[in-house]
């Protein structure tokens, strides 16, 4: 069965998480609440959570939450895109500007439920682990990362099928 088209961009997925997390961070200082799993997001760590988006997306709705390829980087699967924009970034978390344009895209995604049902629910189960051991759960033996030759695509049906039996099921 074909795998639908998507109707966002990584970079679109990639600020919702962002300002997800920003928001996350200011509700804990507002609460005074010590709350170190909500720190910054670093591209690494951004990348394994556009990565899992993907997957679950395509285990629970056949179809991809974005139109952009993973591909099968040393450190696991990136979006070529969402990397030239934040890798200046480095180690440290992201900070990006709150403009117009930004809170319009994530204002889109929040209000598509079906979407952001899913993103909520990656962001509660992967934005606790930090980017290295991301990084590790994408190296796993018999992962897409893992099937496919370095800096090659990693084919959306791998993903899909390896979220099915993997991740959504467990």
């Amino acid at each position: 069965m074909e795998i639908e088209k998507a109707k966002y961009t990584a970079q679109e997925i990639a600020k919702w998480f962002l300002y997800k997390n920003y928001a996350e961070q200011k509700s804990k200082v507002a609460d005074n609440d010590n709350y170190e799993v909500y720190d910054g997001i670093t591209h690494l760590k951004l990348q394994k959570l556009l990565y899992n988006a993907q997957g679950v997306y395509l285990a629970i709705k056949n179809k991809k939450l974005f139109e952009d390829d993973l591909e099968a980087w040393d450190h696991g699967p990136v979006v070529r895109d969402v990397y030239d924009t934040y890798c200046v970034f480095g180690r440290n978390p992201i900070i990006i500007p709150s403009t117009h344009e930004n809170n319009e895209i994530v204002k889109k995604i929040e209000e598509d439920k079906e979407v952001k049902e899913i993103l909520d629910m990656v962001y509660d189960n992967f934005s606790i682990y930090t980017a290295w051991e991301l990084r590790e759960m994408s190296h796993k033996k018999g992962s897409p990362w893992e099937s496919t030759p370095k800096n090659h695509v990693i084919n959306p049906t791998l993903i899909k099928e390896y979220f099915q039996k993997e991740v959504v099921e467990q």
